[in-house]
């Protein structure tokens, strides 16, 4: 499978290394932004575990669980259209690539989902016009309050990877894509795998410490 070499670099090796260093670059700033948010949750679960354990018992343990489930899922996916990018299976690649958007789209409908019975249970302190169910405690407004930052942020990067790999799955489809960009493939399945991993540490720092 080939790459399109671009005139600023001399060779396509240098081009892909660079391709993936810049995506690690970036990657590590955005893991630092939420392991700054995980540390903050982790430090009120240590300072006021009664307040952030009734808290918690409010997220929908059986949401987040299954939600991890379809995430390790979407990984697979994209891992098997990485695979076949390699191998030249362009239709086979395109079917993954379709899997692994489906997956993550559930994902969204799920915490959609999980957001709406929030809003039923008053569990969302942000909103002033609806009390919050459990107003007698400021720690567990932290918690809450942190916890949508995360999951909202961590929403809007799977978002942003439905987009890129919807419109990417348009342009594998045309004939003689992996003759030139199949390094494309690769570069994103990172990113993927990245949104999969913070999730798998999400999971357990928000839904099963705190319970």
């Amino acid at each position: 499978m080939g790459v399109k070499l671009v005139s600023h670099f001399a060779t396509v090796e240098q081009q892909k290394r660079a391709a993936v260093l810049g995506m690690w670059a970036w990657l590590l700033t955005e893991l630092l932004l939420f392991a700054g948010l995980f540390l903050t949750a982790l430090i009120l679960r240590l300072t006021h575990p009664e307040a952030v354990q009734a808290a918690a018992r409010h997220l929908k343990f059986w949401i987040g669980a299954t939600n991890t489930v379809v995430l390790i899922g979407s990984s697979l996916t994209m891992s098997g259209a990485i695979q076949l990018s390699r191998l030249g299976w362009q239709r086979g690649m395109v079917r993954f690539m379709l899997a692994t958007a489906a997956l993550g789209t559930l994902f969204l409908a799920l915490k959609g989902y999980e957001y709406y019975a929030d809003y039923q249970e008053h569990m969302m302190p942000f909103l002033s016009d609806r009390p919050y169910a459990l107003k007698d405690s400021p720690p567990s407004r932290l918690f809450v309050n942190l916890y949508y930052v995360a999951t909202s942020l961590h929403g809007l990067h799977l978002m942003t990877g439905i987009t890129i790999l919807l419109a990417m799955t348009w342009q594998a489809s045309r004939p003689g894509f992996l003759k030139q960009h199949q390094n494309r493939i690769e570069i994103f399945g990172l990113y993927w795998h990245f949104i999969d991993l913070i999730w798998i540490l999400a999971f357990p720092i928000l839904y099963v410490l705190n319970r």
